[in-house]
Order: C-alpha cells, then sequence, then structure tokens
C-alpha cells in the first residue's frame, strides 16, 4: 500500500508519512497539530497524551541525542518512513540507535 512512498529530506520524510498514515486509518488530519509553518515540531507533541504503553495507531517518537524520528503503532510494530521506503518493523528494532522510545496518543 506504501510502495508509492519516496523518501525526501526536504519535502517529505518521517513526519510527513506519520500524518499521511496517521490520516489514512484514523480519518483525522494531525497536521495542525504537528505542524509549525510547515515543519513538524517536536514541541508539539505536549498537545497529546503521553502513554506508557503503546495501542493501536500511538504515535512512537524516538529520541537520541541529535536527532528524533517518528512512526505510527499498527498491529504491534512501528510503521515508519526511512530513506529507502516505507518499512513496518519491531519496536526493538526501530529503536536501534536510540536513547529513548515515548508513545502518545492524540487527545
Amino acid at each position: 500500500m506504501w510502495d508509492s512512498i519516496i523518501y525526501d529530506a526536504d519535502r517529505y520524510c518521517c513526519e510527513h508519512f506519520l500524518i499521511d498514515a496517521y490520516k489514512h486509518y484514523r480519518q483525522i488530519d494531525l497536521s495542525p497539530k504537528l505542524l509549525t509553518s510547515g515543519f513538524f515540531n517536536v514541541q508539539n507533541l505536549r498537545q497529546f497524551a503521553q502513554v506508557d504503553k503503546p495501542s493501536q495507531y500511538s504515535i512512537v517518537l524516538f529520541r537520541a541525542r541529535s536527532k528524533a524520528h517518528v512512526g505510527l503503532w499498527v498491529d504491534g510494530r512501528v510503521l515508519h518512513l526511512e530513506p529507502h521506503g516505507v518499512v513496518w518493523q519491531t519496536l526493538n528494532i526501530v529503536k536501534q540507535g536510540f536513547d529513548r522510545v515515548l508513545f502518545y496518543e492524540a487527545i
């Protein structure tokens, strides 16, 4: 379903894919809550409820000292966009290279 999605660091990356995937599954556009002047702002996640464990369609935020990455929890795995395309991976695989993993629910 996501085969045609192409990563572009300047125009379409993990946060844009998160918004599109969430809209596909939940029919809710998160753009107004997640984007500031067209760009993703991690601080905007304060508008969401942080939870200890993910449930279907939770937002998954991966943090490291100098980077962040986001995905969507779908059927017990993380659906997210990498430079080589859309992948659906276990949490353990995705969190390699990240110090923290946080889960959020839209309110």
